[in-house]
């Protein structure tokens, strides 16, 4: 599924044409953003092939370059945990993970002029694809795990996402965080 605006379009890896040129230039700001770049080198294409996440190069529709990319996949969270009778209890909730989301610091460098291409490529590229599938199967709700940064998760805030209460972030991240999403902070949308 190819999704786009007028700027950008958002391609299936394996149909992008992406190189290990443009993997090699891309950057991101934060030194703990470097593994979204580590993850187009080592994950992408196995995760790809063994279908356990979705990930869609951003390209710009005059120049063809690499603006960015997102990984999708298949999820639920758990909330409303209760100790009863030594037994841990909880609801849990299908939803979908943006489990990769970044601009490329490189793009957006050479072209100062477009502003706004992270929250462009969320509502007009990802949502798209997330309310397709909402409509399709069960799924309720989107979240991400952010880097733990004021201004990305100030950004996030601003594209509809909210926290929970600090007791129930730390039961779900005993639950369900990623190993490689040490130190990040949960977030979620409903649909």
């Amino acid at each position: 599924m190819i999704t786009r605006n007028e700027l950008f379009r958002a391609i299936p890896l394996f149909d992008s044409g992406l190189t290990d040129k443009e993997i090699s230039s891309f950057s991101v700001k934060h030194k703990q953003g470097k593994g979204l770049v580590r993850y187009l080198y080592g994950y992408a294409e196995t995760e790809e092939e063994n279908r356990t996440m979705r990930t869609y190069i951003v390209r710009d529709n005059k120049n063809d370059e690499f603006v960015g990319y997102y990984s999708l996949k298949a999820g639920m969270i758990s909330i409303n945990e209760q100790r009863v009778e030594g037994k841990v209890l909880f609801d849990t909730m299908p939803g979908i993970e943006l489990a990769n989301f970044a601009v490329n610091d490189t793009y957006i460098s050479r072209y100062d002029e477009i502003k706004g291409c992270g929250i462009m490529i969320f509502y007009d590229l990802i949502m798209p694809i997330i309310y397709d599938v909402s409509e399709k199967i069960g799924v309720n709700l989107i979240y991400i795990f952010s880097l733990p940064f004021d201004a990305l998760i100030n950004r996030y805030s601003k594209y509809g996402f909210k926290r929970l209460s600090s007791d129930q972030e730390k039961a779900l991240h005993k639950r369900v965080k990623p190993n490689y999403d040490t130190g990040c902070i949960f977030m979620y949308q409903e649909l």
